[in-house]
């Protein structure tokens, strides 16, 4: 029936057929050990087995996957872009059981979950399994929006969550990542020819392409590799083209590098990311281990200064690093760069608490203007100038309490602004009547 034939029905008030019922939300079950996939998969009795039978399911808004505890599958599992829910009705992927997570192990696919639709909720899974069981790209591939990961253990991975370019609005909130540890670029340019310098890439908790994303409350560990090009690498956090991330209250330990901003620009100066990188966030963070080589680097758009080659990872604009607390005793250990001809266009930094052995902060074009409160220790310091009410000494932090605050430290009361509620303790921030530098608040006892 044409639209005309149609608007001229209603008007002379010809009866028209209901719209069709919104289809209802089931939740599916799906048990490795005793499932199978001829029967509903609609309790733990009638359980399906495979996650094939269970990609293959029709998801609604309000549905829920539920893997049982103690169950292993080598499959991908994939909610796709026709299944979405809404914010008031997520799509749930959780484990259902008692015993240890449900495990899903790696395959020839890129990811071992893939979540390309909206509004996913995923909790209670240990994604990844450290050697033959490791995901072959990323544990979770996220290029849906508002998606959110919660409680999960993944391991294993070159990149322990991927964020799509396309994906915005990603919560990842209070998981644990171990071990994300497999280069997947490493060549060696003195076999391979100098295009391959500089091309590694892998070893990262969390790998953001996309924006607006939340990290927040996780712990990630042991994100370095081996590296021709860099001896080692990997981060805790990478950011690569993605802008207005907020990335707070995480724990990061034995990371080669605790974040790493960069975008793509060509050797002519074309930014080859349509909406740029900038204005990414971090606070109360803590940031240490023996083997971290760096906190976080960040650049701007010159390799050297005005007129010399361009950056071609530059220039990442409006970095804001504030209450983040850093101990690195590694020999080469740096605990904020910020070069390529970096400015206060490209980096704010205020209120932190930061030991790093080789230099404290390295961003010679930084000024006192976007340069405060900080509390800095390290052999070196190069910035424009020594900034508005730094403290240059060692910030007096806890060896039997990782990154809290000794008594007497010049951190404690240094923070002029509050611009959390809580520290990484769960401290509500100005507790002692002051606000400190770093991430954590100082109590006596």
């Amino acid at each position: 029936m044409g639209f005309t034939t149609f608007a001229l029905m209603v008007a002379a008030g010809a009866a028209t057929a209901p719209a069709a019922a919104a289809e209802e939300p089931a939740t599916y079950y799906i048990d490795s050990v005793s499932g199978n996939d001829t029967r509903n998969g609609t309790s733990a009795a009638t359980a399906w087995r495979t996650l094939a039978k269970a990609n293959a399911a029709t998801l609604v808004p309000g549905s829920k996957l539920l893997l049982r505890r103690g169950g292993s599958w080598a499959e991908q599992l994939v909610v796709t872009a026709r299944e979405s829910g809404t914010q008031e009705r997520p799509i749930v992927i959780d484990a259902y059981g008692t015993g240890a997570r449900p495990v899903i192990k790696g395959t020839d696919e890129d990811a071992c979950v893939l979540l390309s639709g909206n509004h996913i909720e995923v909790y209670n899974l240990q994604v990844g399994v450290e050697g033959a069981g490791r995901c072959e790209w990323s544990g979770f591939s996220v290029e849906g929006d508002n998606n959110f990961l919660n409680q999960n253990y993944i391991t294993g991975a070159s990149a322990g969550v991927y964020i799509d370019e396309d994906a915005d609005y990603t919560s990842i909130n209070n998981n644990e990542f171990v071990n994300n540890n497999v280069m997947s670029v490493n060549t060696d340019a003195s076999e391979m020819g100098e295009e391959y310098a500089n091309d590694d890439s892998g070893a990262f908790g969390i790998l953001v392409h996309g924006d607006d994303s939340e990290i927040s409350w996780n712990e990630i560990r042991g994100s370095i590799a081996l590296s021709f090009d860099y001896v080692f690498d990997g981060a805790a956090v990478e950011i690569f083209k993605g802008s207005r991330n907020y990335v707070h209250h995480n724990i990061s330990v034995d990371n080669d590098t605790f974040t790493e901003l960069g975008t793509l620009t060509s050797p002519d100066g074309q930014s080859q990311d349509p909406d740029g990188t900038a204005d990414n966030v971090f606070e109360y963070n803590a940031v240490y281990g023996e083997r971290t080589r760096g906190g976080m680097v960040t650049r701007g758009p010159f390799k050297e200064e005005a007129g010399s080659p361009v950056e071609p990872n530059g220039p990442v604009l409006r970095t804001v690093f504030r209450n983040n607390s850093i101990y690195l005793t590694h020999e080469d250990a740096e605990g904020v760069v910020c070069d390529a001809s970096c400015t206060n266009e490209h980096l704010t930094m205020t209120q932190n608490a930061i030991y790093a052995k080789k230099k404290s902060v390295y961003a010679p074009g930084v000024t006192k203007a976007a340069n405060s409160y900080n509390v800095l220790d390290g052999d070196q310091y190069q910035m424009a100038d020594d900034g508005t009410g730094n403290v240059f000494e060692n910030p007096r932090f806890d060896p039997a309490n990782p990154l809290r605050l000794l008594s007497g430290s010049k951190a404690i009361g240094l923070g002029k602004v509050k611009y959390g509620e809580i520290d990484l303790n769960g401290v509500a921030i100005g507790t002692g009547g002051g606000i400190e530098a770093g991430a954590y608040e100082y109590t006596a006892g």
